[in-house]
C-alpha cells in the first residue's frame, strides 16, 4: 500500500513539475552553430523543437526580443507570452551600415522578470527567447543568464531565419519558413509596454 502511494506521488510530481533543461529535446547541430549564437548554458532550439516543447508544455515562457515595430511589420510566432525587446530602433540613420541605429533597452531584465512573475514562473523555469535569426536571442539569453536565470533556451534560427546569400532573402530556416503558426495581429497582453507609458 505504501509503495503504491509512493509511486502515485512520484507520478503526480513528474506530471506537475515544469519542464527542466534535460527534458526539452533539441536537434541543433552544435558543430554548425556560430560563436555569435552561443550562450553560457548551451541550450539551443530550432523553431520545430521549440514548437514541440510548447505543445507539450504550454506553460513554458516564450519571449520575443525583437523591436516591437519589427514584430508589427514582420509578424510573430503564435504562443509568445510577450515582446520584451533587447534593443529598440531609433530614427538616427547609420549610412555606413545602411540601417537605423538600435539602442539598448535598459530595462530588459526587469521587464523579463515581470513577465516571469506574471506567468507564475521563477528564474529557474524554462524560458525560450526568439529574435529575427538568433543573434539577439543569444545576446538576450546571455543577459538573462548573467542576471541569474538558469534555464534559458535560444531559438538559433529565429523567426525569419538566416540570410540566404544566393537570394538575399531570409528563406533558409526560421519559425515562419518552417510553416509553424504565426500572426501579424498582436494582443495587448503580449505587446511591449515600455516603462515610460
Amino acid at each position: 500500500m505504501i509503495r503504491s502511494i509512493f509511486r502515485c506521488l512520484i507520478l503526480w510530481a513528474t506530471l506537475t513539475l515544469p519542464a527542466q533543461a534535460g527534458e526539452i529535446a533539441t536537434s541543433v547541430d552544435l558543430s554548425a552553430l556560430p560563436e555569435a549564437k552561443r550562450t553560457p548554458l548551451g541550450l539551443y532550439l530550432t523553431p520545430a523543437d521549440a514548437y514541440a516543447a510548447l505543445v507539450d508544455d504550454p506553460g513554458i515562457v516564450f519571449l520575443d526580443v525583437r523591436d516591437p515595430t519589427e514584430v508589427s511589420f514582420v509578424g510573430h510566432a503564435e504562443g509568445i507570452d510577450a515582446i520584451v525587446p533587447l534593443k529598440t530602433s531609433t530614427l538616427k540613420f547609420d549610412a555606413e551600415r545602411g540601417a537605423y541605429v538600435m539602442q539598448a533597452n535598459p530595462d530588459f531584465v526587469t521587464q523579463a522578470d515581470a513577465i516571469m512573475v506574471r506567468e507564475g514562473k521563477s528564474r529557474s523555469d524554462p524560458v525560450f527567447v526568439i529574435c529575427r535569426s538568433g543573434g539577439r536571442s543569444a545576446a538576450s539569453a546571455r543577459m538573462l543568464i548573467e542576471a541569474g536565470y538558469t534555464n534559458v533556451w535560444s531559438l538559433v534560427e529565429g523567426f525569419e531565419g538566416d540570410m540566404n546569400r544566393e537570394t538575399g532573402q531570409r528563406d533558409r530556416n526560421g519559425w515562419r519558413n518552417a510553416g509553424l503558426p504565426w500572426s501579424y495581429k498582436l494582443e495587448a497582453r503580449i505587446a511591449w509596454q515600455p516603462a515610460s507609458n
